[in-house]
């Protein structure tokens, strides 16, 4: 059985655990607790910042960093770099939650990591791994902390009622118009009335988005908002529907989307797992201190980084998941 680790990738929709503790500001610096230890240092910080930089270049080409998220000019390099940060503090306090647990790896596991290591370094290269400081026992480190990290999900999960419903994650697919005015709404209901009326051409001619194409889920918009939609067959088209000041008219595309529902179904159960583990986390987080490198993290870029072949993450999932398959 799989244990999951792409709940701890990072990625826009950054659906980690280090989501659900962070979401994407700027954290402030652990600074309460009892019991202190200090975070990655640059060689395991750098393992990740360059995978990061792999991965988002290879979808988005390099232009990705200098994109704004927001009205202030934050940049998505600042946002991500932020998000790196935190992931590296949880993974650093999970792992030492697992020790306190005692949950180890076994003879077979600890072999893997020391072959998921191996080969990490070897993508990397001598050159970058001089550069970061890396050696192959901080790999094996490294790798080791986040499959006992896992584990620890696991097992304070364990025997809990996790379980998503088919209905409470069903997906439906709709075509949408949204408007802001509700006699214009009327106008084109009317429209729709009509004999050879086509939704898709009038929705690109009326709806003020663009994106006409819906898939919807239980929790997206109001309560009177869902009770319409999820009644509704395939094929059918709905009355106005108000919903927080606009006005929609919807086409049923499908009203049950199998692959969506399956795959927003993953999505809650992991959200559950993390909520469920992070009430006993939490905890242990408030009692234990981690020191950061002020110097590192305020040099430190993504852009700056070396473009490197070497996926943290991947190779995790290759060579350490690979015998759970």
């Amino acid at each position: 059985m799989k244990t999951g680790h792409k709940r701890w990738r990072m990625g826009l929709v950054f659906l980690a655990l280090t989501a659900f503790l962070c979401g994407c500001g700027v954290r402030e610096t652990l600074s309460s607790g009892k019991k202190g230890e200090k975070e990655y240092q640059k060689a395991e910080t750098m393992v990740i910042v360059t995978t990061e930089r792999l991965r988002y270049e290879e979808v988005y080409s390099e232009n990705v960093w200098n994109a704004a998220v927001d009205n202030r000019g934050t940049t998505f390099e600042t946002v991500l770099l932020s998000q790196i940060h935190d992931f590296l503090r949880e993974l650093k306090l999970m792992s030492m939650m697992a020790e306190e647990e005692k949950i180890t790896l076994t003879s077979r596991e600890k072999e893997k990591v020391k072959e998921a290591a191996g080969e990490y370094l070897s993508a990397l290269g001598e050159e970058s791994a001089e550069e970061f400081g890396l050696t192959e026992r901080d790999m094996e480190n490294l790798y080791t902390d986040y499959w006992v990290s896992e584990k620890l999900v696991d097992q304070i999960t364990e025997g809990m009622n996790l379980e998503v419903s088919d209905s409470e994650a069903k997906v439906i697919t709709v075509s949408q118009i949204e408007l802001s005015d509700e006699a214009k709404a009327g106008e084109v209901l009317s429209k729709l009335s009509e004999e050879g009326a086509d939704f898709s051409s009038i929705a690109k001619e009326y709806s003020e988005d663009p994106e006409i194409k819906k898939q919807i889920y239980y929790g997206l918009k109001g309560k009177e908002y869902e009770e319409a939609v999820f009644s509704l067959a395939a094929g059918e088209i709905s009355g106005i529907l108000e919903d927080s000041g606009k006005y929609y008219i919807l086409k049923c595309v499908s009203d049950y989307d199998e692959s969506a529902t399956r795959i927003h179904k993953e999505q809650m159960m992991r959200q559950r797992k993390n909520e469920a583990f992070y009430s006993t986390y939490q905890a242990f987080k408030a009692d234990h201190v981690l020191t950061g490198d002020e110097e590192l993290w305020g040099s430190l870029s993504i852009t700056g980084s070396p473009r490197v072949n070497a996926d943290f993450f991947d190779i995790f999932e290759k060579i350490c998941e690979e015998q759970e398959s």
